[in-house]
């Protein structure tokens, strides 16, 4: 170590600091060569980076490879039929552009294309849940017979309340789930309306289009409504990162006092206490008497 010290002060004598950083680079990488490797050994934090990666890479640490085709047959096949049924989507949107339909045919039309992007956002769904899981699969087993905070945490950013399970505090997963509901359609009311009033204004501005409120509503009364909708939607979709970093925050907090004592069971006991003792008196003294009470919790 000294010698690299000397090595480091002549390179910067002779500016060449180039030098300085590739000699930090390889003392680096063979001081941590020298050290034993072993998978059994990773963090948490580099069990759940790695399964990010490269999914299955978790279930290979964990030295269970029976679980490593069965998530990518999962995401394999969910992800083939969420790409044939976007393809599916897409030619059928080709053809309702390019055709003229009657207005029962049209109705018909685009309740079978709403359908099909339906179908084919839950296949990717699916995708990623098979994804998800493989991640959590790998953290939740690494972590083993202890209670790791990491875990938990890293639970909750990956699907909110899975954290709150692993506490075994299943019924904040309700809480969380019902306040995400009840923002997003907070987020789904001011956007539509949002959309109705910009183009309702667009369509007062431009002479070619027809006016939806027939000039009753003025320009100045349709920003106003335009841009109030927009402010809800924004504080809305704010409480709704607000709320996923409090769930966050409140897995770890709670698998950091998952193992505190905070029973109820008090213990008091009740015991005579002599205090110089009986052969005290040889020298004396006289021994004193009274009561010792200790309490356990």
């Amino acid at each position: 170590m000294r010698g690299l010290f000397q090595t480091i002060l002549f390179f910067s004598q002779k500016g060449k600091h180039w030098l300085i950083l590739l000699l930090l680079v390889f003392a680096c990488f063979g001081l941590q060569a020298s050290k034993p490797f072993r998978l059994d050994s990773l963090s948490c934090q580099q069990v759940w980076i790695a399964s990010q990666v490269l999914p299955g890479s978790g279930q290979v640490i964990n030295k269970q490879y029976w679980k490593i085709p069965v998530f990518y047959s999962g995401m394999g096949s969910m992800l083939y039929m969420g790409l044939n049924a976007r393809n599916e989507y897409k030619s059928r949107v080709n053809r309702y552009n390019e055709s003229l339909f009657t207005p029962s045919d049209d109705e018909v039309m685009r309740m079978e294309l709403v359908e099909l992007r339906m179908k084919r956002d839950a296949f990717f769904v699916g995708a990623a849940a098979f994804y998800l899981a493989s991640v959590a699969d790998a953290i939740v087993v690494n972590a083993g017979d202890r209670h790791s905070p990491a875990t938990a945490t890293i639970l909750s950013a990956l699907l909110p309340g899975t954290g709150q399970v692993y506490n075994k505090k299943i019924w904040k997963v309700p809480v969380i789930y019902g306040g995400i509901a009840s923002l997003y359609y907070i987020v789904d009311f001011n956007q539509r309306g949002y959309d109705f009033f910009k183009t309702a204004f667009q369509q007062l501005v431009d002479p070619n289009q027809v006016d939806v409120f027939e000039g009753r509503v003025s320009k100045e009364e349709l920003l106003f409504r335009r841009d109030l909708y927009r402010r809800n939607r924004d504080l809305a979709l704010i409480g709704l990162a607000g709320l996923y970093i409090l769930n966050i925050i409140d897995a770890n907090v709670d698998a950091h006092f998952f193992d505190w004592d905070i029973s109820d069971n008090l213990a008091m006991g009740i015991e005579p206490l002599i205090q110089g003792g009986l052969s005290s008196q040889a020298f004396g003294s006289t021994p004193s008497f009274g009561l010792s009470i200790k309490f356990d919790f």
